[in-house]
């Protein structure tokens, strides 16, 4: 173990540190910034390899939901010590959070799915997302930690034996072999993620803590109690495709997730000639219309705006409008072609206020 005695002189070690499969970490203040820090070293001299994936993830990641690495420093035994970010608390497995609300458990899943989106996003494979590599920090922003199995993602992604946590472990995992792998498994592993914290005991399902684990059976997630929504349900349920091919990629599941969130909550506004008109959940529908030339409507079903009438010559950003075309975040309807006078043309301004998901 490493000794906390050769730390540099301006960490100074608080509390209890904590011992997991392939670490220690030792808590400390950093006297110089005046802040805590966690202190991450591999226990195992034949496991250090796995300081130096853990640091080359976390170094390429910045992340709301992600720990920050603050420095690296040598311990005792000629290895590395990674200086992150510290959440106080339990982590999310044994800290007591069951989701009592569906708007809680959505915000729950959006937080860990932009998480694993944005480490997604650095070419980087987490290996092993569970709610014991998850901390609430005093914000109430979930933050993911623990990049030890960390892997760089692409062709070269590969194990020679079972790395990860039963339960959240995908099947491909549990090949004999060599396994190559890819960032699917974290998709796998927020799929039964969501389950746990659904669930009040935290419990999994037994197909789940098979070795390896079978296919829950079809519409689980539509009989869940918290009531999810009927496309999220089928999203969540693809998540734990057995096939990785199958599962969508962590981005879309995060937009899913943040579109159920913010419903009803846009606000479109279109201007012609000066004069305003608003578009939201109180006033669904406008018509935009220029007499024997063209007319185009417009409603708002709580999650897009949408196309729902368009005649004559009606055109979008210069494209011909078609009903059940959703509207882009900012665009000009003219109404009346290029061909056509001035003053027999009209021009509408529409912008869409796109609101953000509020913790």
């Amino acid at each position: 173990m490493p000794n906390s005695s050769k730390l540099p002189s301006r960490y100074m070690t608080i509390g209890d540190g904590a011992c997991g499969g392939f670490s220690e970490v030792i808590y400390c203040t950093d006297t110089h910034l005046e802040r805590k820090v966690a202190i991450k070293f591999v226990q195992d001299k034949i496991e250090q390899h796995r300081i130096f994936d853990e640091l080359r993830a976390l170094l390429q990641l910045r992340s709301k939901h992600v720990v920050q690495v603050y420095d690296i420093i040598p311990d005792a035994n000629g290895g590395l010590g990674i200086v992150e970010e510290f959440i106080e608390g339990e982590d999310l497995w044994y800290s007591d959070f069951p989701c009592k609300s569906l708007d809680h458990y959505l915000k729950t899943l959006w937080q860990v799915a932009s998480g694993i989106s944005d480490i997604h996003t650095a070419d980087v494979i987490h290996r092993d997302i569970k709610p014991n590599n998850m901390k609430l920090d005093r914000e109430g922003v979930i933050k993911i930690f623990d990049f030890g199995l960390a892997r760089d993602a692409g062709p070269k992604a590969a194990t020679a034996g079972f790395r990860g946590t039963p339960g959240f472990a995908a099947p491909e995992l549990f090949r004999t072999g060599t396994v190559a792998f890819t960032n699917a498994i974290d998709t796998y592993a927020f799929g039964a993620t969501a389950i746990f914290f659904e669930n009040q005991r935290h419990l999994l399902p037994q197909e789940l803590m098979q070795i390896p684990p079978r296919p829950l059976a079809k519409g689980f997630f539509a009989g869940l109690p918290i009531g999810i929504p009927t496309n999220l349900c089928g999203v969540l349920e693809q998540c734990l495709a057995p096939n990785p091919a199958d599962r969508p990629s962590m981005a879309a599941v995060r937009d899913e997730i943040e579109r159920y969130l913010l419903s009803g909550k846009h606000h479109a506004l279109a201007v012609y000639n000066g004069k305003a008109s608003y578009l939201n959940l109180r006033k669904k529908q406008i018509r935009l219309e220029l007499p024997t030339i063209g007319k185009i409507e417009i409603a708002y079903d709580g999650f897009w705006f949408l196309v729902t009438v368009a005649e004559g010559e009606v055109f979008i950003n210069n494209i011909p409008a078609k009903a059940g075309r959703q509207l882009p975040g900012s665009c000009v309807i003219s109404l009346g072609g290029g061909q056509r006078k001035a003053n027999q043309r009209a021009f509408i301004a529409f912008d869409i206020s796109n609101p953000e998901v509020v913790l």
